[in-house]
């Protein structure tokens, strides 16, 4: 009989294993992970530099259904919480102008030796690597976890930091909302976050791999849902970059994406250059006259969806084509179609209501379950705050589980 079972070793159930031990060290913990290496999910964070937090954690930075418990939680959980765990480990950080921390070294594997090495050696905590948990049940003492083996684990707590759906390869395959709900819990529809979209259009290929500072909005119909600031990035499906990642948690039915390309511009200054251009050069080719403000690629593309030949003398068009043409550069609107999917999204929307657990993460619905990390219905912005969210939760379900079991079992 274990004391504390910690499903799922990943930042969250890491954080937890950690926290856990040094509140009861003489508590036996056992980290169990599926996969046959902890933390994978971790290397592929930050482009594989590790964006482990951020300077301004808010609850505006965060999507879930319960926002003023999710609140509360954060107000427990500023960056330096993170910081000093991680300080703790010897990792040594830092942070950019725009507030993003990493690790000094900027390697995300840096950040995953700390935490084994705290884990493994210094904490000795007990870590089963490739031992899938597929059913568990509360029993008088406690519970009882069975693997796909077949092999039976009992624990007086638990602790669930399976992670939620997305990038299943890394070892987030949705089971643990199974366990959850198998002992009382609830779960929100589940949809894939800051994941690339597919849109619908016939330009794609002619324009992949070109990357486009603009300002990028979603629409469903005439609302706008949301606007991003960034580089968004064509593909031969659609769209990508952090705009359209952090768009992609407030997609409904029917949305569309519109790209101003020239956010620099106000639409009247822009009508008046092409009116200038069209003056200065009235025998020269459409595509020639308004080189300079866009790539070459994208500029055809547009002046295609205006139905303007480009090869056309610029002196022939008239004030209303130009003026419908700087229109589209400045609110061009493309369908989307679905996202990529679980395999491309970074994080899950949705998950185990946070209502379902009390401030220190213990489980409403079932005594002795913690649940920390993706599995709960909180979904972060880019930038580290899903990380956060992890390594702060992880924490205080490590802490409670490890510090009720030093009260009861002295």
């Amino acid at each position: 009989m274990k004391d504390i079972i910690i499903i799922g070793a990943g930042a969250a159930g890491l954080a937890a294993a950690v926290t856990a031990a040094d509140t009861a060290p003489e508590a036996d913990i056992l980290l169990v992970e599926a996969l046959e290496k902890v933390g994978k999910k971790i290397l592929a964070t930050g482009n594989g530099k590790c964006n482990l937090t951020n300077a301004g954690i808010a609850l505006s930075d965060y999507h879930t259904r319960s926002p003023e418990t999710l609140g509360r939680l954060l107000e427990q959980m500023p960056t330096q919480r993170t910081l000093a765990f991680f300080s703790a480990l010897g990792l040594a950080c830092m942070e950019d102008s725009a507030g993003r921390v990493y690790p000094y070294a900027r390697q995300a594997s840096m950040v995953l030796d700390v935490l084994r090495l705290a884990v493994e050696l210094r904490k000795g905590i007990e870590v089963r690597c490739g031992c899938r948990v597929e059913g568990i049940r509360s029993t008088e003492k406690g519970f009882q976890l069975t693997s796909e083996t077949g092999e039976r684990l009992c624990a007086r707590r638990v602790i669930l930091t399976t992670g939620g759906r997305a990038a299943p390869k890394q070892g987030s395959d949705g089971t643990g909302y199974a366990l959850a709900q198998s002992l009382g819990h609830s779960c929100t529809p589940l949809a894939p976050a800051l994941v690339p979209l597919k849109c619908r259009g016939k330009w794609f290929k002619t324009l992949k791999g070109l990357r486009v500072l603009c300002t990028a909005q979603l629409y469903q119909g005439k609302k706008c849902l949301g606007s991003q600031q960034g580089e968004v990035q064509f593909t031969d499906y659609g769209l990508s970059g952090i705009p359209i990642f952090q768009l992609s948690c407030l997609l409904t039915a029917e949305n569309e994406i519109a790209l101003d390309l020239v956010p620099e511009y106000a639409l009247d200054r822009l009508r008046e250059d092409f009116l200038l251009r069209q003056r200065r050069s009235p025998g020269e080719s459409v595509e020639d006259s308004l080189l300079g403000l866009l790539p070459k690629r994208l500029q055809f593309v547009l002046l295609r969806e205006a139905g303007i030949d480009p090869a056309l003398p610029v002196g022939q068009l008239s004030r209303r084509e130009l003026e419908r043409l700087a229109s589209l550069y400045k609110h061009w609107r493309i369908p989307v179609w679905e996202t990529q999917g679980w395999q491309q999204a970074q994080v899950t929307l949705g998950g185990v209501p946070l209502g379902e657990i009390g401030a220190d993460f213990a489980s409403k619905k079932c005594a002795g379950l913690y649940l920390a990390g993706e599995i709960l219905d909180v979904t972060g912005a880019c930038g580290g705050y899903n990380l956060h969210w992890a390594w702060c939760s992880g924490m205080e379900a490590g802490r409670a589980a490890a510090g009720r079991k030093r009260r009861h079992n002295p």
